[in-house]
């Protein structure tokens, strides 16, 4: 990964703070089995809106480096994270990671009713990290002190 070149750091500390905050209230309901969190619509929506929070994050944090930087527009949400990976800001697996982020945030924003709640407890239960590697390769970019 090669170092910052334009960025306003604080901007970007600030986002991430915001993810972790969201990655730590899905870290509270962890512990839960998938048979109450297929029962319990209120687990379910702690769960969907921190996700979705989080992934927002990333996108807002990847949109600013991208911006600051001016290293043109993107097609796409998801291309955000395809030109951090052309510039070296973060690898090819984080990129193709949120890529997938990204679609699944679209189907909690656009298709909540129709989720599969098998699917998106074991997203939650097996991606967290994902996310935490994300924050380290972009704090690694930003020459942060944040972990």
């Amino acid at each position: 990964m090669r170092g910052c070149e334009v960025v306003n750091r604080d901007i970007v500390l600030a986002k991430m703070a915001h993810i972790q905050k969201n990655l730590a209230r899905l870290n509270e309901k962890r512990g839960v089995s998938s048979v109450d969190f297929l029962k319990d619509k209120d687990i379910q929506d702690i769960v969907l809106l921190n996700l979705q929070a989080a992934i927002q994050g990333c996108i807002d944090t990847a949109s600013r480096i991208v911006s600051d930087n001016n290293w043109g527009m993107p097609g796409s949400m998801a291309s955000l994270f395809d030109i951090l990976c052309e510039k070296d800001v973060i690898s090819d697996e984080t990129r193709k990671m949120m890529r997938f982020m990204v679609g699944f945030r679209n189907l909690i924003v656009h298709e909540y009713a129709e989720l599969d709640m098998p699917k998106v407890y074991a997203i939650f239960n097996g991606e967290l990290g994902d996310f935490h590697k994300f924050l380290k390769e972009i704090n690694s970019y930003i020459g942060g002190s944040q972990k």
